[in-house]
């Protein structure tokens, strides 16, 4: 893994004028097309990326409204914002992809898929949200270093350049604005079984924010579905373990 360079730098942010207004992205690599969803964090550039994007063209859509970015009238649920993407795909990309989530955007790569088959080759919801199952409570917020400690195995990890906590608190309350804080959706539950492609549902050992159990629901439901936990790594995989993270991925995609 290469990591004597600035996270991200292999990404060029572009600007997509789609029906609805302009949408933000982030581009790097060659090869088959990769979809990647950022998590309620908004965009984190990470070295497991930089890693995936040397034998794959990833397109990192931001979701409006993230990352100062405007919003568009009529794109305030998940499904919109999903129906967004897909015209993202549609202009930008021209062709099916492989879609990656991380948190906030498993959640979403989800709904794409669900709402848009056609468009998906493989998915991979990374500790996705939205699965929480009702008889395990949700926790609190908690502090700025409570939270970090939740998000991150090994926060030491983290590459330079990580947002601000108030610049975090204002991406997550933008994935409030499309989900409302839902902990389990139980209308895309009831359609889960729609999904006919290959899934893999990636979960960390030491994941503090969504519990085991979501990933296993993930996997009973969706009937081409596997279910892999990665030791010592917590909400944030890439970050945490980006070496099995892109070997798992890659592994995976090239089936």
């Amino acid at each position: 893994m290469i990591t004597n360079k600035r996270a991200g730098s292999t990404f060029q942010k572009r600007l997509a004028d789609l029906s609805s207004g302009p949408v933000t992205y982030y581009i790097a690599g060659e090869g088959p097309p990769i979809l990647y969803f950022h998590s309620a964090g908004g965009i984190r550039f990470t070295y497991a990326l930089d890693d995936l994007a040397e034998n794959h063209r990833i397109y990192m859509f931001v979701a409006p409204g993230f990352d100062n970015t405007p919003t568009h009238n009529g794109i305030d649920t998940m499904p919109a914002l999903a129906d967004l993407a897909a015209d993202f795909v549609n202009e930008v990309i021209g062709e099916k992809v492989d879609v990656i989530g991380q948190s906030f955007g498993g959640f979403l790569s989800v709904w794409f898929t669900v709402l848009h088959p056609d468009k998906v080759g493989f998915l991979v919801p990374q500790c996705p949200s939205g699965f929480r199952p009702k008889d395990i409570p949700q926790k609190p917020p908690g502090t700025p270093e409570e939270m970090r400690t939740r998000m991150f195995a090994h926060p030491e990890r983290v590459p330079p350049g990580e947002k601000t906590t108030e610049q975090l608190a204002e991406s997550r309350n933008w994935a409030n604005y499309y989900h409302n804080s839902v902990g389990l959706d139980e209308d895309l539950v009831a359609r889960l079984g729609e999904i006919g492609c290959q899934t893999l549902v990636m979960q960390g050992t030491k994941d503090g924010m969504m519990p085991a159990e979501s990933g296993q629901l993930l996997m009973r439901e969706i009937p081409h579905a596997k279910l892999l936990y990665v030791y010592d790594a917590g909400h944030n995989i890439e970050v945490d373990q980006p070496e099995r993270f892109v070997t798992l991925i890659r592994d995976f995609l090239s089936r």
